[in-house]
């Protein structure tokens, strides 16, 4: 089974490494990352990186407005038989089963020709009480989150078949695609609007979203990224981090891989 993703990220080099090597260690093998109005050093990583993995790189115009929509488009449309699925992740989002390593087998039960697109829940991880950012992996040092019914959790990211050409397109935003099949969530369940459709399930497939992190790096970075759906100068306000920067549960859904991902990025 040939896996990708593709990302479109902004000044995210602190945890690309970490980024790249869990999904490679998760059973993704190519990967295709956007870099938009970055003003650190991602793009010298990512070519230091790309002597390890299979990455392709490319810089977004910064005038482009809607960014992330045109990326995944462009994506799709050039690369989609390449490849049985391609995922459409954030760089904050960590994409995983909490039942294997690999993710292969969990896709293997979708491969079904009516099914398009999975779409996989977001669990939202809150700062774990840190003010400044830590130094060290992101997926160690928070591990608090919020609960299933926390409204934000009703969002998910697609994994779209590869293969479907024309039929697919963005057309509605960066959740929810148009595909040639149905998009369902693991439990089969169809998702027409890209958040809130059903309660959240992370028996099979979830994404840890690692939304706000600090405060330090909430106020220094994410506060004036932007946003997908709403433009790249939208602005967050402060009410954004207070409302996300939930810590209400104790979360060890990574135990399993992370003596692997610490053992990966020693080894590589």
């Amino acid at each position: 089974m040939d896996l990708a993703i593709c990302t479109i990220q902004r000044n995210r080099s602190p945890w690309l490494k970490e980024w790249v090597t869990f999904h490679h260690l998760v059973g993704f093998t190519k990967f295709y990352i956007f870099l938009h109005k970055c003003e650190d050093d991602s793009a010298d990583l990512l070519k230091s990186l790309s002597t390890r993995f299979d990455i392709s790189s490319f810089f977004v115009d910064a005038t482009i407005n809607l960014p992330q929509l045109q990326v995944y488009q462009y994506c799709y449309q050039n690369f989609n038989n390449l490849h049985d699925w391609i995922a459409f992740i954030d760089g904050d989002e960590f994409l995983f089963t909490p039942n294997s390593i690999s993710i292969e087998p969990e896709l293997a039960k979708f491969d079904d020709s009516k099914i398009g697109a999975i779409g996989v829940y977001w669990a939202s991880f809150g700062s774990s009480g840190h003010k400044s950012e830590p130094s060290g992996l992101i997926t160690e040092n928070y591990r608090y989150r919020a609960p299933e019914n926390f409204w934000w959790n009703g969002h998910f990211k697609s994994i779209a078949k590869g293969g479907q050409g024309s039929a697919f397109s963005v057309i509605k935003n960066s959740h929810l695609f148009k595909t040639s099949g149905a998009t369902v969530d693991t439990m089969l369940r169809p998702l027409a609007h890209g958040f809130m459709d059903h309660l959240p399930c992370y028996e099979s497939l979830r994404i840890n979203h690692y939304s706000t992190q600090s405060y330090e790096f909430f106020k220094k970075y994410k506060q004036n990224s932007g946003c997908p759906d709403a433009g790249a100068n939208y602005v967050r306000p402060d009410s954004w981090f207070i409302e996300g920067d939930r810590n209400d549960i104790y979360d060890s859904s990574l135990d399993h891989l992370l003596p692997l991902l610490k053992l990966s990025l020693i080894s590589k």
